[in-house]
């Protein structure tokens, strides 16, 4: 564009023409990189602000919702003897409904929903009524929390996973 400028004042003697046209190119160009500039920045912006960090809400916020039982994963370990290791899969329809009214409501192998108090201690212990579980994960599609039992003949782990 400036070669065409130049081409056309070149013999001309309107060299004032052609600092003006080319001040007013300058112009437009600063122009046009400052509103890219502008336009940039305004993305950013509301991306970052917009941006929500699921794992900085506490567990008592992130737990909330309806989870579905994926499995229950179960080890009984005995001394001087292998450990047994069973997995119960759950079936459709069973799931924990975590709400902010302190209770979790529950549906397990179609029998009609059930409720128990809850809370969260420390972000990674779940009581269940006073059973306390241990919170191994809790991302915005994963739950997963363990329950152990120790006796003097054997210790029992269930581990509970979920999904959204």
């Amino acid at each position: 564009m400036i070669e065409k400028m130049l081409q056309s004042y070149a013999g001309s003697g309107k060299i004032e023409d052609y600092l003006c046209h080319l001040t007013t190119f300058n112009n437009i160009m600063m122009k046009r990189t400052i509103f890219i500039l502008l336009v940039s920045v305004l993305f950013l912006s509301i991306t970052e602000c917009t941006r929500d960090d699921y794992s900085d809400k506490p567990a008592q916020e992130r737990i909330l919702g309806k989870w579905k039982l994926v499995s229950i994963v179960t080890e009984v370990i005995r001394p001087s003897a292998p450990v047994e290791t069973s997995t119960e899969y759950g079936p459709e329809g069973n799931y924990f409904d975590f709400r902010n009214d302190g209770n979790v409501y529950y549906s397990m192998d179609g029998n009609e929903e059930q409720s128990e108090s809850y809370r969260i201690e420390n972000e990674d212990t779940l009581k269940i009524s006073t059973e306390p579980y241990f919170i191994k994960e809790l991302t915005a599609n994963k739950l997963v929390f363990e329950s152990v039992k120790v006796s003097p003949t054997r210790t029992r782990k269930q581990t509970y996973n979920f999904s959204r």
